[in-house]
């Protein structure tokens, strides 16, 4: 799976140990905080967390574009 750099740095914060944990704690996040400057940041490393199986690999992407 691949990440922006602004997604891997947000992901760190809610890093939990396994893709469950870390997904359940991002959610957490976004729900109780709406406000959250990175928002959508932390709706896409929802979208993409959802969709890994714990076998994927997740991996930082410099230049998203290409």
């Amino acid at each position: 799976m691949r990440f922006t750099v602004k997604e891997m740095e947000a992901l760190c914060v809610f890093h939990a140990g396994t893709l469950s944990a870390t997904l359940e704690a991002v959610r957490i996040a976004s729900a109780e905080n709406e406000r959250l400057v990175r928002i959508e940041d932390i709706e896409n490393i929802i979208k993409k967390l959802s969709s890994m199986k714990d076998s994927d690999v997740a991996y930082i992407a410099f230049d998203p574009e290409q």
